[in-house]
């Protein structure tokens, strides 16, 4: 319920001035932070630029403007790997079960629940996949943290997983999570057609807001000048409302429950709040009905890429963004450099007599006349002494990007001649050591998606109808009873392994099972177990691959070992009959 309807417009008033004064004295907090994100954007060198003309006082004509891509590099490698582990095309989630129901009955509902909840999330919840592989992108890998928002979606009337944007998620930075800040504030931009689409149907309250006049940030226009796209419409008609949605804490006696009656204790709520008018339209109770402590609902999860001292976490923009601006610096001294030894400047002696130009930009195989005077060409005319790149200059090139992709956690795993015969211990070994950061942030993800489905799953209990609506596979299967059957004795989980950060590691591992069973150890496992888990490895669809064990399943066995027996016999043979 809209509990603002029922809350006096001068109360409502005093209200919207607080939030909006703390709201302000958030977003200040972070002023830098916003300022060190859009110079990082500068930075992933995606802005097309032309070198620079000789204008400007301490430019040149043809001035290098190139930037390294390094953190680009980092960036996108980090995002192809997590968005590869986190969002398989089969779908997210698959079910965890705990209970102690009968098998039989236990595998036809997990099974259904893990099937229609992958449904869901990627046929009906389209927003699901893009949303996520954005934050993974954006947030987390370039940022330090993305942030994804789950609630049930007034118009669409169903649980919606969106991507929240860092710079539009305003806390303060003196926290260090959601559960320990006083407010979290969600700055939304909301089309005018949609406003009044939120207000005829009761959402928010039906009153006169002021013309939307919106202050894009740093990062916004950062944004719109890498893509090319003007940020200010110029229409008025195409103007959209900026939106405060805050979580925060307020003390309205009348709409507190029984136990906290007259004791001016502040509860949470969710205000909705337009910036430009600063009139209030919509408060709502933040806390589940059936809790005692009217604990503030979680509407925000936070994926974390390395943990850092303030709330946004640690980003590749932080870790790479100094020794990308030097790599910048190098490759455009390089790159100026080879340009001036190449088509050198020079200096001449003005006593030398008029000549008809003093510029002289020469074809292949031309030449042109000029006035000495009767002196020696070369002590009238000198080149300026320019040296082309160094090999010091190179060779910190080179050690900066090796040190940086080993710090960035974007290893290179060894591939091509000569690394067929490396043991796969070893091989396991060095992937270890050049993927533990991957690894930690891997773990990170994999508990905030384990967060993020768990919330979705707490919201079907509040719309149950929409679990199965618009899925076909599933009518005439589900109820509420057994959907909320389901949730309470099933455990939605990431398909995603914690202990496993790369495809790369789930084959090597497949590769071991292999050379055990090969081994003397082999005749103590199962040859289809193992042949399964190589194809789960691979991720083919072992439907139909595998032949059922027959009843000389042993016997079968017990040959294959006496072939590799009497092959070792023979090789051993052949090695002792050589000179």
């Amino acid at each position: 319920e809209n509990i603002a309807d029922r809350i006096g417009d001068a109360r409502l008033l005093t209200i919207a001035n607080e939030l909006y004064e703390a709201v302000e004295a958030d977003d200040k907090s972070r002023a830098e932070w916003l300022a060190n994100r859009a110079a990082g954007m500068e930075l992933l060198g995606l802005q097309m630029a032309d070198p620079r003309s000789g204008d400007g006082a301490s430019a040149v004509d043809g001035q290098s403007v190139v930037t390294n891509p390094l953190l680009l590099e980092a960036c996108l490698k980090g995002w192809a790997n997590a968005q590869a582990e986190l969002l398989p095309a089969e779908g997210p989630c698959k079910v965890a079960d705990f209970s102690d129901v009968p098998s039989q009955q236990k595998d036809e509902l997990g099974e259904a629940l893990q099937r229609d909840m992958n449904y869901f999330l990627t046929t009906i919840a389209t927003e699901f996949g893009p949303e996520t592989s954005h934050m993974l992108l954006w947030g987390c890998y370039f940022g330090g943290s993305g942030f994804k928002k789950v609630y049930n979606h007034p118009l669409k009337k169903r649980p919606c997983s969106e991507a929240v944007a860092p710079e539009h998620l305003i806390v303060s930075d003196a926290t260090k999570d959601f559960l320990s800040c006083e407010r979290i504030t969600h700055q939304i931009t909301m089309r005018q057609s949609v406003m009044k689409r939120y207000m005829a149907k009761g959402i928010y309250r039906d009153i006169t807001l002021a013309p939307p006049t919106p202050e894009p940030n740093q990062v916004d226009e950062q944004i719109a000048s890498t893509q090319g796209v003007a940020l200010r419409k110029d229409r008025p008609e195409d103007q959209p409302y900026t939106l405060w949605e805050i979580q925060c804490e307020l003390d309205l006696e009348e709409f507190a429950p029984k136990q906290f009656k007259d004791m001016g204790v502040p509860l949470p709520y969710l205000v909705t709040l337009d910036k430009d008018s600063q009139q209030i339209l919509a408060i709502r109770r933040d806390w589940k009905t059936e809790d005692e402590d009217c604990t503030r609902k979680q509407m925000y999860v936070k994926y974390p890429y390395v943990p850092g001292p303030g709330f946004y976490g640690t980003g590749l923009l932080n870790i790479l963004g100094n020794a990308s601006a030097a790599m910048t610096a190098a490759w455009r001294i390089g790159l100026d450099t080879s340009m001036y030894a190449n088509f050198p400047a020079f200096i001449f002696d003005k006593l030398t007599g008029r000549q008809n130009t003093s510029d002289f930009r020469l074809s292949p195989g031309t030449g042109t006349g000029i006035e000495t005077g009767g002196r020696p060409l070369k002590d009238v005319i000198m080149g300026l002494p320019y040296k082309d790149v160094t090999a010091g200059l190179m060779g910190l090139i080179d050690k900066i990007t090796q040190q940086s992709k080993e710090v960035g956690g974007a290893p290179d795993i060894p591939v091509g001649e000569g690394m067929q015969n490396i043991p796969v211990g070893t091989m396991l070994s060095h992937i270890e050591q050049t993927t533990k950061v991957m690894a930690a942030a891997h773990k990170g993800q994999h508990r905030a998606m384990d967060e993020e489905l768990t919330l979705i799953a707490d919201l079907f209990r509040e719309t149950p109808e929409a679990f199965w609506k618009g899925n076909k596979k599933a009518k005439g299967y589900w109820t509420v009873q057994r959907l909320i059957a389901a949730l309470d004795e099933r455990t939605l989980v990431p398909k995603s392994d914690p202990n496993i950060p790369s495809h790369i590691h789930r084959v090597m591992k497949a590769v071991a099972l292999v050379e055990l069973l090969k081994s003397p150890l082999g005749a103590l496992m199962d040859p289809h177990e193992v042949l399964r888990r190589v194809l789960m490895a691979m991720r083919e669809d072992i439907t139909g691959l595998i032949k059922p064990p027959g009843n000389d399943q042993k016997t079968s066995m017990a040959a294959r070992r006496t072939g590799e027996v009497r092959l070792t016999i023979s090789q051993c043979a052949s090695r002792v009959s050589e000179p």
